[in-house]
């Protein structure tokens, strides 16, 4: 496994989570102070990783060594990556949204949060942290994401106010959605709270699901980003619940209105951010962390990646600026459903929907 410092190269090393399974397996103790090998999505996340690792370097003189292994098969893959070699885990800083999160605090192998260290974390909303059951802070959010509701304008001008709306004759065929193991269940939630219950008390949402279905509103049913992407590009359909990402796509060729304050619905909002590993260099870890959660830099790692910074001082894209929420309007318009709870069900939900849900659409 190659390590490049400043000194030699001015970039970090990336390795592929393949080449890094193929290395002879360390222990903690074969790490330096100095060295970190980070987990990070590829694309558009390194990219701006390795530049705010630069600055890092650049403004501490640190001599710190990264090497980056890259998200393969989803950031979920990583969990079996880990778990195969735990204690004797390479990595330290892992980065991953909530639902990867509880995963690995349900597993044990998070430090908390040094907040001596990782000053930030005090202007950062509570509501984004993912917390043990001791209600010890286990990650450093940098990213907001979420699913919303929202429609194509040039298509739909008239748009809609409430997605009870899309039971009526006119929106017949329009509607994307995902299967409800796509978006980690979020689609049936939405559902559920429309009519007055949750991700625990999903028969309202069921029998919703239901009326969308045999109305005909369903005209696409997609499984992945470019699925919705695609989908919302053919112009046959002007309405969709979906990711920030597969939204950010499409607003960025035509014009999108995200209904993301709804009275009787909500904005189903998620992060990403940084963990540290058990065993790892700790003070290394949570300055290069903090570093990445001040405001100007937590909004120069989101301003191309269709996500709202989580420092409140930090600025949002311009053109996804009105899809998060202000830290005063979280508790009206936000909502962080129970991953653990999802994680549980989906499966069962799945098997529902084909049984149930399937056969009524036209």
């Amino acid at each position: 496994m190659s390590k490049l410092t400043r000194r030699h190269f001015g970039k970090g090393a990336l390795v592929s989570a393949g080449a890094a399974l193929a290395m002879p397996a360390l222990t903690r103790p074969a790490f330096a102070s100095d060295q970190l090998l980070i987990v990070q999505w590829g694309a558009m996340w390194i990219e701006v990783s390795r530049e705010i690792l630069e600055m890092y370097l650049d403004s501490t003189g640190s001599d710190l060594s990264v090497t980056w292994e890259q998200h393969s098969g989803g950031s979920a893959a990583i969990l079996a990556r880990i778990q195969a070699e735990w204690p004797n885990t390479q990595r330290n800083i892992v980065s991953a949204w909530d639902p990867v999160f509880r995963s690995m605090i349900k597993e044990d192998w998070l430090e908390p949060v040094d907040e001596s260290i990782v000053t930030n974390m005090s202007s950062i909303p509570d509501l984004f942290v993912q917390k043990d059951s001791a209600g010890r802070k286990m990650t450093v959010p940098l990213s907001t994401a979420g699913a919303f509701w929202g429609y194509r304008e040039d298509i739909l001008p008239d748009g809609f106010d409430t997605i009870e709306d899309l039971l009526r004759p006119e929106f017949r065929g329009q509607v994307c959605i995902p299967y409800p193991v796509n978006l980690t269940g979020l689609f049936i939630v939405t559902c559920a709270i429309q009519r007055g219950g949750d991700e625990f008390n999903t028969e309202p949402g069921w029998d919703f699901v239901k009326e969308l279905a045999a109305s005909g509103a369903i005209g696409q049913i997609c499984t992945s980003n470019s699925e919705f992407i695609n989908a919302m590009a053919t112009g046959l359909y002007g309405v969709g619940f979906w990711n920030n990402g597969g939204w950010f796509a499409t607003a960025t060729n035509f014009p999108v209105v995200i209904k993301n304050r709804m009275p009787d619905n909500k904005g189903f909002l998620y992060n990403e951010g940084f963990s540290v590993l058990k065993g790892s260099p700790l003070e290394p870890s949570w300055e290069l962390t903090n570093f990445f959660a001040r405001p100007e830099i937590n909004e120069l790692y989101n301003m191309n990646l269709g996500s709202g910074p989580t420092h409140p001082d930090a600025k949002a894209n311009p053109l996804i600026a009105d899809w998060f929420y202000g830290p005063d309007e979280l508790e009206q318009y936000a909502y962080v459903a129970d991953f653990d709870h999802l994680g549980i069900v989906l499966s069962d939900w799945n098997a529902r929907w084909e049984r149930e849900v399937l056969p009524l659409i036209p």
